[in-house]
């Protein structure tokens, strides 16, 4: 699993569970120091799954699903779409993962593309690359 594949797919899948934008939950994970701790473990054990990480956040946040509401249930179909805008970045920009995820979290698409009422993950990676270029 590269860097971009392991990233995107924690800070998704945790914003499933907990209820929280991918754009917050990218923030948070960079600013309490998490972000460094999973390119470290990925660094160190390159041959993991995604399990092996998520069962790490889990170990220092108590990760469970105590959200009653699902607002971010398409965090499969938005996980399986921003690995391609990503990996469109990186390689547009020579970025390396958290590079790419800073520019893409940051940006106001990502705002759009997290809530699953906007409908924005349904669209075309290409598209969603485009419009953060444009930003």
């Amino acid at each position: 699993m590269d860097e971009i594949t392991m990233l995107v797919s924690c800070v998704e899948y945790y914003s499933y569970l907990k209820n929280i934008p991918g754009h917050k939950v990218f923030t948070s994970f960079e600013r309490t120091g998490l972000l460094d701790t999973l390119l470290e473990s990925r660094a160190m054990f390159p041959e993991m799954d995604l399990g092996f990480y998520i069962g790490m956040i889990d170990g220092l946040t108590a990760l469970e699903s105590d959200s009653k509401e699902k607002a971010y249930a398409a965090y499969e179909e938005r996980t399986a779409m921003l690995l391609e805008v990503l990996h469109k970045i990186a390689k547009k920009h020579h970025m390396d993962a958290r590079e790419a995820c800073q520019m893409y979290y940051g940006s106001s698409i990502a705002e759009k593309v997290a809530e699953d009422m906007t409908g924005y993950y349904k669209k075309e990676p290409v598209e969603i690359f485009e419009a953060v270029e444009k930003e």
